[in-house]
């Protein structure tokens, strides 16, 4: 992994409602090449730091966001692209093919290609000319992992990226990561899928609206998580105990 980095959140403050912030002075960064899980609460922000990261790539789609206060910055300009949940309404009447060529601001030669081994990479096949709204939510829900992949991003975001994904194709998705030579930052609740390719944390916590960088395997890093909360309520019962 490279020393460089490639993004950085410097004093990032985001809030939906006045006076409730969901990040409030976030500072992070994250090097070229790592590879992390974003961990956090339910409702700790976790899809709002990836909108904001794409909100610093320039993506113009709606769910991009920019910060109230502070900077979110990508080195060189570097490149970023996220497995959607949802397959947006006006890729439905397009064809698989017409789908991952919006991929692209040229279409590659070898578009037909690229597809095809993408799929491969998650243990899935799909003839390219059969139309968006044919495939059931599960077929779709591949095809949007497989649009992050088909990009080779400098920035990778994926969000609960097995939930689709049979056990061969959870394998073959692993091999991809690890063969995979830029930045990848992955939401997922699969400790398994996780501990075989992560090497650190990025830990939102709601409490505090910051983010915390662990470093190691995914499963020592919740164990270490956990015992800090653990501490931490111990102390606060102690303070009130002593207050009363």
């Amino acid at each position: 992994m490279s020393e460089e980095v490639v993004l950085r959140f410097s004093g990032v403050t985001f809030e939906y409602k006045e006076k409730k912030p969901l990040l409030d002075d976030v500072s992070f960064s994250v090097r070229k090449g790592a590879k992390l899980t974003l961990m956090g609460q339910n409702g700790a922000g976790k899809s709002t730091l990836f909108k904001l990261i794409l909100g610093a790539a320039g993506d113009s789609s709606e769910i991009a966001l920019q910060p109230d206060e502070g900077k979110v910055h990508l080195t060189d300009s570097a490149s970023v692209a996220i497995s959607l949940q949802v397959m947006p309404e006006e890729m439905q009447s397009k064809t698989v093919r017409d789908f991952f060529a919006a991929a692209f601001e040229e279409i590659p030669y070898n578009l037909d290609k690229q597809i095809t081994d993408t799929l491969k990479a998650i243990n899935y096949e799909m003839p390219i000319d059969r139309s968006i709204k044919d495939l059931s939510g599960g077929q779709q829900a591949r095809l949007l992992l497989a649009y992050a992949l088909i990009q080779k991003p400098d920035v990778l975001l994926l969000d609960e990226p097995t939930n689709n994904l049979d056990p061969d194709g959870i394998g073959q998705l692993i091999y991809f990561l690890m063969m995979y030579e830029k930045t990848v930052i992955v939401i997922s609740h699969d400790a398994d899928f996780l501990n075989s390719f992560t090497e650190g944390v990025l830990y939102l916590d709601k409490n505090t609206q910051k983010v915390e960088q662990y470093k190691g395997n995914y499963s020592d890093v919740v164990e270490e998580i956990k015992a800090r909360i653990e501490r931490e309520q111990r102390k606060n019962a102690q303070a009130l105990k002593n207050i009363q």
